[in-house]
């Protein structure tokens, strides 16, 4: 009987696993979908801007815009409506919508010899309190919460190196096919 048990409490954790993934595929599907509409702006009162961020620069700017009290309230506010029920799948979605794979692709959320540290960036601060402020609750405390956003965080920019890498790679192979035609 205990084996049953085991087994389905296996089941169940699979399904709630896949689920969340699913749950992540339809966000990010959605998220294409509407991206190729209308991009989003943000008026971070430097300049209009539009998301994702497509350079560091763009980043640093906002980050610079972010020391002010009222833009950093409209950024939160506007990374709340960003979020959906879950903050492990929330803190994936924001950060893709937020920035481009180029750009992500030149941070970890700690940093390294080679990368930034988006930890450090007004910006990621502003993400974690905006998930935190929408999911801080009896049940879950705030060192936890801060868990359930870096955990994500450090997935995604493994997510998107993978992605550059094999992204490097077929552009690799595709001219390599090209050298060969074309010295035949």
């Amino acid at each position: 009987m205990s084996s049953a048990i085991t087994d389905l409490t296996k089941t169940m954790n699979n399904i709630s696993s896949a689920i969340t993934d699913l749950n992540v595929n339809v966000n990010q599907l959605l998220f294409k979908c509407n991206e190729r509409e209308k991009p989003h702006q943000f008026d971070c009162r430097l300049s209009s801007q539009q998301f994702p961020l497509s350079s560091e620069e763009e980043l640093q700017m906002l980050d610079t815009g972010l020391s002010q009290k009222e833009t950093r309230d409209r950024f939160i506010a506007m990374v709340t409506r960003l979020s959906s029920d879950d903050p492990k799948t929330s803190t994936w979605f924001v950060l893709s919508h937020l920035l481009t794979p180029e750009v992500a692709s030149k941070f970890t959320l700690l940093g390294s010899s080679s990368k930034r540290a988006l930890q450090k960036c007004k910006f990621y601060g502003c993400i974690r309190s905006a998930l935190t402020n929408r999911f801080l609750s009896s049940s879950v405390n705030e060192k936890d919460l801060g868990k359930l956003c870096d955990i994500p965080t450090q997935g995604y920019f493994h997510d998107i190196r993978d992605k550059m890498i094999k992204r490097n790679r077929r552009k690799q192979d595709h001219n390599s096919q090209d050298d060969y035609l074309n010295s035949q």
